[in-house]
């Protein structure tokens, strides 16, 4: 096993910075999952480890190993392409085997000296990876006739019987349908368990990051925002942007004033008035709520604002009410505001379009941001976060 680590890594093609001074360390048998939009530089970073891509500035480590100048195929890393990329004319067992044909390793004799896998040893290995995947019985098959989960697992195996130093694995997922998707989640999952290799794992996808990395690296625009577990990071977004992206569905953001009130302090946003648990920040702020953290009730209570459904997504376990707050309960009322939009996450199942209802706010899993997006710390209730 091996660790990776960037320092200072900087990525410039022209006048656009894609990777902005990016510096992380990945620790031997680590799962780090790179997560970013589309543009965000994660491609970038996997490529640059890799030596596909030479960095503008900084290092890159592999190890204890200083590998700036070392070519693609000295670096020892075996990576996953979103595409597959198999060679459409040769069978699976070819595929698999096509690396270790070419590869040549230190003699056991003589170490200086290079020598080839024989032919039983590369079957050995093609086997046993096969086996390894659940596809043993596929190998004479073409690209042509697997299917999409059937191919993703072949290119895994072509890159386990390399026995790399790490996997790089570059949207391996996104070209499956969503069952086939699942699935394979938790047979990468399974396979890094077995391995207990460094896996660094790129993607756009939140359902992907969450369940498949022991920490998440958080990219946008080409810099990194944050670098921990899953779970701290949709408790402790270290930012607004950060809380946003990771959490589904997405944190609702309301922006307002923070206000003294009796002997305390409240945010205010007509007609939400959240409590605030912390050291208050007078002014503006904004507060974000996990949807799953807003409550619909039939009823009223001290703390609930009159709302109306404007819309029901069922999601089978919950469903996704879209909700117009401080709108009267019945449409033929003028509201004395302009609705405010949110959303929530309910498992009652009973909520119907254009019903009244009664919402309120968990005060104790509010997160509140200042006006340049990053989260204040000192309006955090410690009990709440993880």
């Amino acid at each position: 096993m091996t660790g990776i680590t960037l320092q200072n890594i900087s990525k410039r093609f022209k006048t656009e910075t894609a990777v902005d001074d990016v510096s992380l360390a990945i620790q031997d048998g680590e799962f780090v999952v790179i997560l970013g939009a589309s543009g965000s530089g994660k491609s970038t970073i996997l490529r640059i480890i890799a030596g596909l891509e030479v960095q503008t500035s900084g290092h890159v480590y592999i190890g204890d190993m200083l590998v700036d100048d070392y070519e693609p195929r000295d670096r020892n890393l075996a990576m996953v392409f979103q595409s597959y990329a198999l060679y459409p004319h040769l069978s699976a067992y070819e595929n698999i085997a096509f690396g270790l044909r070419v590869r040549r390793v230190p003699r056991e004799d003589d170490p200086e000296r290079l020598r080839r896998f024989s032919r039983d040893e590369i079957d050995t290995k093609v086997r046993s990876a096969g086996q390894m995947l659940g596809i043993g019985g596929m190998l004479e098959k073409r690209p042509a006739e697997l299917s999409g989960g059937q191919r993703q697992r072949v290119a895994l195996a072509r890159a386990i019987v390399r026995d790399p130093e790490a996997f790089l694995l570059d949207e391996p997922l996104s070209n499956l349908d969503a069952k086939i998707r699942s699935n394979a989640r938790i047979e990468l999952k399974r396979l890094h368990a077995r391995l207990r290799q460094t896996f660094v794992f790129v993607t756009h996808d939140q359902t992907e990051a969450m369940t498949l990395g022991d920490r998440l690296a958080i990219l946008n625009h080409g810099r990194l925002l944050q670098c921990d577990s899953p779970d701290r990071v949709l408790s402790h977004p270290a930012n607004q942007y950060v809380a946003s992206f990771v959490g589904s569905p997405e944190m609702v953001f309301l922006e307002g004033n923070v206000e003294p009130a009796g002997t305390g302090y409240t945010f205010v946003k007509e007609p939400v008035r959240i409590p605030v648990r912390g050291v208050p920040r007078m002014g503006p702020v904004t507060v974000g709520v996990r949807p799953w953290d807003v409550r619909v009730e039939r009823s009223s209570s001290p703390s609930a604002v009159p709302a109306r459904v404007t819309g029901v997504e069922r999601l089978g376990s919950s469903d996704q009410l879209f909700l117009e707050l401080g709108a009267p309960s019945s449409p033929t009322v003028a509201p004395t505001l302009p609705p405010l939009p949110v959303r929530a996450v309910v498992r009652s199942y009973d909520f119907n379009v254009g019903d009244g209802v009664f919402v309120s706010f968990d005060a104790d899993r509010a997160l509140f941001f200042d006006a340049e997006g990053a989260r204040l710390d000192s309006m955090s209730v410690a009990t709440r976060l993880l």
